[in-house]
């Protein structure tokens, strides 16, 4: 009985953790180069799973007594966003794959959120201020005129002054998100820089966020539900256990 308890419990903090991941989803449908957070639940044995520190796993799977568990991991949705037209010249959508590199206080992140202003030093920026990063450091468009071509090269003036730093992930499905758009690279993953020749940009453009709002909100509706059924299961089990240990016979009695 006392195993039936523990695991309703372990079901209901999944479907929460379900429900977290969704929620945030939805909150972010109109975001722009938002990628949607996918939820899985594996089977973890003493062993673990491949690539998946053991010390991220809840309890001690290490412990061979322990019998395997299940725990709900996270992927980011890399799947590409509709595009559609701003005309803001400092609008850049990402064609295909890649991340604009930003410099932020606690360092290096990364988004595909193009919807760029331009500070007072006429310097290239997310919303929140944060350099958005060229080959040759944070872009600057001072000048009288700007544009910024496919291979993702800053025209300033008639004049090329810099390239806009694009970079791929091997596995970017384990990219995190930072909150403000950014993600950031899970410990041991590195970053590549990509060439001209792979990088395809459009300026006067947005990425689309890739949540789909129906699905969304038909998975977090599932996701209630289950985790309500598993609440009630929770609630049965108590009531039993109470009712056992009540009618056992009082020693000394």
């Amino acid at each position: 009985m006392i195993k039936s308890l523990n695991t309703a419990e372990n079901a209901m903090m999944l479907e929460q953790n379900r429900i977290d991941a969704l929620a945030n989803n939805l909150a972010n449908v109109n975001t722009a180069g938002f990628k949607q957070i996918l939820t899985r639940v594996a089977e973890v044995t003493p062993q673990g799973l491949p690539g998946v520190p053991l010390d991220s796993v809840s309890g001690n799977p290490t412990d061979p007594s322990r019998a395997p568990v299940l725990q709900m991991y996270h992927a980011l949705d890399n799947r590409p966003g509709s595009v559609e037209p701003t005309g803001r010249e400092t609008d850049v959508a990402i064609i295909g794959q890649g991340y604009f590199e930003v410099q932020t206080p606690g360092g290096t992140a990364y988004t595909r959120h193009g919807s760029f202003v331009l500070d007072a030093e006429q310097g290239l920026t997310t919303p929140d201020g944060l350099p958005i990063m060229g080959e040759s450091g944070p872009v600057s468009l001072k000048g009288k005129e700007f544009s910024i071509a496919n291979d993702g090269a800053i025209w300033v003036d008639g004049k090329m002054t810099d390239r806009l730093k694009l970079v791929a992930f091997d596995d970017p499905t384990r990219l995190t998100h930072l909150g403000a758009s950014l993600v950031v690279p899970q410990e041991g993953m590195e970053s590549r820089s990509m060439d001209a020749a792979e990088v395809v940009v459009a300026q006067g453009h947005l990425e689309g966020s890739n949540v789909n709002p129906i699905r969304t909100l038909i998975a977090m509706i599932a996701a209630q539900r289950a985790f309500e059924v598993q609440s009630k299961v929770l609630t049965t089990e108590d009531e039993m256990l109470a009712k056992s240990v009540n009618s056992l016979p009082r020693v000394g009695g």
